[in-house]
């Protein structure tokens, strides 16, 4: 029972490790599963129960992924994945009768251990996982010595790991990274946008509860006024009576000497969102060489985000004093878009891109149309027609609201002349749609607006709940221009963040606790973890393998094929190392033993062989009771041989005379002469034997 202890009670420990990052994802019933099966092992060390036979173990593991599909639904994700292997690990212990299954259970304990990395890639997490290595390794090393001291064990772990690192620093910056989540698995607790790719009433306001990190920007030198931090997401520029979507538009390179304003350069670090936009301070004029800026100032990846990335870009802010829209309360500076007046060509085009909006809306929200014709059909200009637009939301009680009501057929309807109750997507999906209605194209931004300061890092936290829509209206003499029809309604959502918060409260102000102090701390420090381990993306690879003359462009196989010639290198490289390392030293036969098989061999043809379980103390004692004659050399022989071979120190001169006496040892085999007797004699004559006998 006490061997079996030593080997069930390290792997249970290990599997107990490894398994708690992930009980609060985990259904309750799957944590108490596993807690009632390795209880079940730990009483009976101490009860001696029966182990579970197999036909219990079949019934545990059938009614296990039973549950588990009722659970999930069939549904393949990171949850289900990490449960089964949960269920199969609280069965495992049932199965360790031999060594191979004690073993095999280890290894699934370190898969389970990478699962970690399913839930999160923060500093915490990843320290935890190099102590659950550690657990996980003092097990292996336990179940395969466990007679030798604990702190031996220890030592031998903290080794092992050691010479690890070096490896696994050189897979971290040279293995071929994948551009999407490892078998497609994609996990619940992975970061949402504030928007998806389909705008309609209610879909920005729902995030307001949601406190998670949508990502972070730190400036590199300037950092923007509260009410310029509009980050730009996704372009809606089609709208179908109740939603708007994005419109594909044609990728080009900006100069950011042809954009007036003050350039700004900021780190982003993205929260996986599964879609492939980026997000940018308003206007982006230049992003990472790996994504994709548009006509419409949109940046976009190659590939749907789906870890964490780390990226570099520049926006222009626009100068206050320069081409600010005149007269529009609540409407920002206007901005010329490089390439927009070129496309547009003249207001007559202009007014066909707004009859195309409308177009597509078919005959929904009727009532909207002849109220936009009401307010500004007699304007003239643009301008007027946007004051007009925003002095109606100003002037007729118009509440803006976290928790807007629900909207029929016609959404925009609802809203105009009905509740007047909404959240920024209800003004500027209004406000775009009768801008079109009046022949002037307007379209929606979806993105975040505003920010809290981390002063801990002096950077940026935009949570979720920051998500924000507004709008811009083209104009033929100045382009794009963005209006946020939200800051006619409630102009402090534009210096105040939802939740109170603001881009430039420092985290020592009289009113903050120390929790919320210890938080951005904790925050600031585990940025700068991820800015280094999680920033280092399938992207960030690439570029890195550019700058060093490896990429695509310089005539290479390409980033993967590169990769796995510079792993495989390297792996040889250090297996190499390694093997010069601790090979053993080549000191030939063990000259005790050859010595002593030699003595074995004499004795064998005197018709005396050793049988192999036969210790050397039994074989003596069998050979002396054969051979009389023999007796005091055989026995002198062996006790050298014993003190040789199992005392922890002998003197020098002991193995020169074991070996003599071994070379001296000569027995004659039995002859035909019955006067000679039947028992062998030694080689020397009598009168020349010495007495060793020690």
């Amino acid at each position: 029972m006490k061997n079996e202890s030593a080997i069930i009670i390290p792997i249970i420990g290990a599997l107990v490790v490894a398994i708690a990052p992930h009980t609060p994802g985990l259904p309750l019933w799957i944590n108490v599963w596993c807690l009632l099966m390795w209880g079940y092992m730990l009483v009976r060390l101490k009860t001696g129960w029966p182990m579970p036979g197999t036909m219990v173990r079949y019934a545990l593991t059938f009614a296990g992924i039973l549950g588990l599909m009722l659970t999930y639904s069939i549904s393949l994700g990171s949850d289900a994945f990490v449960g089964l292997l949960a269920l199969m690990a609280a069965i495992k212990p049932f199965e360790m009768p031999t060594h191979r299954h004690r073993m095999i259970t280890i290894l699934l304990t370190y898969f389970i251990i990478i699962t970690s990395l399913f839930r999160s890639e923060s500093m915490f997490i990843v320290l935890y996982m190099f102590f659950s290595v550690f657990v996980t390794t003092l097990a292996l090393v336990r179940i395969n010595a466990p007679q030798v001291r604990f702190r031996e064990n220890l030592n031998l772990t903290g080794t092992i790991l050691a010479q690890a690192i070096p490896l696994m620093v050189l897979l971290f910056l040279l293995f071929p990274r994948l551009p999407g989540s490892l078998f497609g698995l994609t996990d619940r607790s992975m970061g949402v946008s504030g928007f998806s790719e389909r705008m309609s009433p209610g879909s920005v306001s729902s995030l307001v509860q949601d406190q998670t990190t949508a990502f972070r920007a730190e400036f590199k030198n300037t950092r923007p006024t509260p009410d310029q931090l509009y980050w730009r997401g996704i372009l809606f520029q089609e709208f179908d009576g109740k939603s708007w979507i994005p419109k594909n538009s044609p990728q080009t390179r900006i100069s950011p000497s042809g954009v007036p304003g003050e350039a700004i350069d900021y780190t982003i670090l993205l929260e996986p969102h599964n879609s492939t936009w980026l997000m940018a301070l308003d206007l982006p004029i230049k992003g990472p060489s790996w994504a994709r800026l548009a006509m419409d100032h949109t940046l976009t990846s190659q590939r749907p985000v789906k870890q964490k990335i780390k990226y570099r870009a520049t926006s222009i802010i626009p100068n206050p004093s320069e081409k600010s829209y005149p007269g529009l309360t609540g409407a920002q500076e206007g901005i010329d878009r490089p390439g927009d007046k070129t496309n547009s060509q003249d207001f007559t085009s202009s007014k066909k891109m707004a009859r195309a909006i409308i177009a597509k809306a078919g005959n929904k929200n009727p009532r909207a149309r002849v109220l936009a014709y009401t307010i500004a059909d007699h304007a003239t200009t643009v301008t007027e027609k946007a004051q007009l637009l925003l002095a109606y939301f100003r002037e007729n009680q118009f509440v803006y609201t976290l928790n807007p009501p629900l909207t029929k057929d016609h959404p925009i309807d609802d809203f105009l002349l009905e509740s007047k109750k909404g959240y920024c997507e209800h003004y500027a999906s209004a406000f775009a749609f009768m801008m079109n209605v009046l022949g002037v194209p307007a379209r929606v931004v979806g993105g975040y607006l505003g920010g809290e300061l981390n002063p801990y890092g002096n950077y940026l936290i935009i949570r979720q709940s920051y998500a924000h829509a507004w709008a811009e209206i083209f104009d033929p003499a100045k382009g794009w221009i963005r209006i946020d029809p939200t800051a006619a309604v409630a102009p402090e959502r534009i210096q105040t963040n939802p939740d109170g918060s603001s881009s430039s409260q420092g985290a020592f102000s009289g009113a903050m606790g120390f929790s919320r102090k210890l938080q951005f701390a904790l925050d600031a420090v585990n940025l700068r973890w991820e800015a280094w381990f999680t920033g280092y993306s399938y992207f960030e690879q690439q570029a890195l393998l550019e700058k060093l003359g490896l990429g695509k462009r310089n005539g290479f196989p390409g980033v993967a094929g590169i990769l796995s010639l510079i792993t495989l290198l390297g792996l040889a490289i250090f297996f190499g190392f390694i093997f010069w390392l601790f090979r053993s030293k080549k000191t030939g036969p063990d000259p005790i033993q050859k010595t002593y098989t030699l003595f074995c061999r004499r004795l064998d043809r005197l018709g005396l062989p050793k049988i192999p379980s036969q210790g050397p103390v039994d074989f003596a004692k069998m050979c002396a009771e054969k051979a009389p004659n023999l007796t005091l050399e055989i026995t002198a022989i062996t006790d050298l041989y014993v003190r040789l071979r199992f005392q922890k120190s002998c003197p020098d001169t002991t193995f020169s005379d074991f070996k003599t006496r071994v070379a001296d040892f000569k027995p004659k085999p039995p002859g035909p002469d019955p006067s000679a007797g039947t028992n062998p004699t030694c080689g020397p004559e009598p009168g020349q034997a010495k007495d060793r006998t020690p």
